[in-house]
């Protein structure tokens, strides 16, 4: 018994040791951009740095990550071209980003998420973004101080915008695909950008019609549209004051996940009861006054029937279906849903003020 005891144990110290070897003899790969200039595949892959660099032996800050790139007319084969420069065995299994600039998003996206599916050594829970104004490869090499790893960066800011700010959605490659291949859902993307100092910053929402990027949106419409997807933590709005108009109320939707598409043969209607937080009040209102309460609901319902009629107008637009505005329609009529971009919208919103701890009629002067 004494000697089985022994042999196992022996056993798992190996298996230890040589997982440990192997791992280090890996090139792990945390982020992909992939680019479309003279007619060629541009890919480039985001690697780890796991060796010592000289300027970290001397004390100086050492280079966490460098790229590799492969390029070919056949996406396919700038990929493997790409590994090929490697001198370590590819490890996919940590890939957190993959980039495609505007023009692989408009043009050239679908033999690539073919590709992707099609590839075993990746998992689908990383987040496909779209640069905006510069290349992915631009995306993946503003590394600094503060973002030495971008990959790493970037899937730290989609998860802080989409708790904080909500103008980036929580989309991964697993959900992307879904919305891509649903027959009554357009998808749609975060979008990545640099700042001025060269930092990468959440740029709002793309949106699609099926495999085709059509528009950008700005932070304003990709916080609305994530409001009428039920996937909204924080939407801020601000309503002028009656004496100055360079002066705001403004509050903050903290419950916002009542929205309800209702769709017939003539109408897109939005129901929405939002529960909302007083933010800050360069007006000077008196909220001891019940009737100031309701006065400024009715104010903020009004604002936010005007943003939400705006945003799915514009939507209709662009025929891109991101609300699933055909989904709502087949499941309460069982038919399919055609031309739905020529129906009319109307919107109905009702808006809560939180008043706790308010003591209405007590003059506290």
């Amino acid at each position: 018994m004494k000697k089985i005891l022994i042999l196992l144990i022996f056993t798992i110290c190996l298996t230890g040791c040589y997982d440990y070897q192997e791992l280090n003899d890996r090139a792990i790969i945390v982020g992909l951009g992939i680019d479309y200039q003279n007619d060629e595949y541009v890919v480039n892959f985001e690697v780890l740095n796991s060796q010592k660099s000289g300027s970290e032996q001397s004390g100086g800050s050492p280079n966490k990550s460098y790229l590799i790139e492969g390029s070919d007319k056949s996406f396919s084969m700038a990929y493997q071209k790409a590994l090929f420069s490697l001198n370590k065995d590819a490890y996919l299994a940590h890939l957190k980003v993959v980039v495609f600039s505007e023009d692989i998003a408009k043009n050239h996206l679908e033999n690539i998420i073919d590709y992707l599916i099609r590839d075993p050594n990746t998992r689908n829970v990383f987040y496909p973004v779209i640069s905006k104004e510069v290349t992915a490869k631009d995306i993946l090499s503003s590394t600094s101080e503060d973002s030495p790893v971008v990959s790493t960066s970037i899937e730290g800011l989609i998860d802080y915008n989409n708790f904080k700010e909500s103008i980036s959605a929580n989309i991964n490659f697993e959900k992307f695909l879904k919305l891509l291949f649903s027959d009554y859902q357009d998808a749609y993307l975060n979008v990545i950008s640099l700042s001025d100092e060269k930092k990468v910053k959440i740029d709002g929402l793309a949106v699609f019609n099926r495999y085709k990027m059509i528009e950008t949106l700005n932070e304003k419409e990709s916080a609305t549209l994530q409001l009428i997807n039920n996937e909204s933590t924080n939407y801020y709005v601000s309503l002028p004051c009656e004496n100055d108009q360079n002066k705001s109320l403004t509050i903050s939707l903290y419950d916002s996940d009542d929205t309800k598409l209702e769709v017939d043969d003539k109408n897109i209607k939005i129901n929405s009861k939002f529960k909302a937080n007083i933010m800050d009040d360069e007006c000077g209102y008196n909220f001891k006054d019940a009737k100031i309460y309701s006065d400024l609901e009715k104010k903020f319902a009004n604002i936010l029937e005007k943003d939400l009629n705006k945003t799915v107008n514009y939507f209709k637009l662009l025929k891109s279906d991101v609300l699933a505005i055909q989904n709502a329609y087949y499941l309460k009529n069982k038919k399919e849903l055609k031309n739905w971009y020529e129906l009319e919208v109307t919107s109905k919103v009702k808006v809560l003020l939180d008043k706790n701890g308010v003591i209405f009629g007590v003059d506290t002067k």
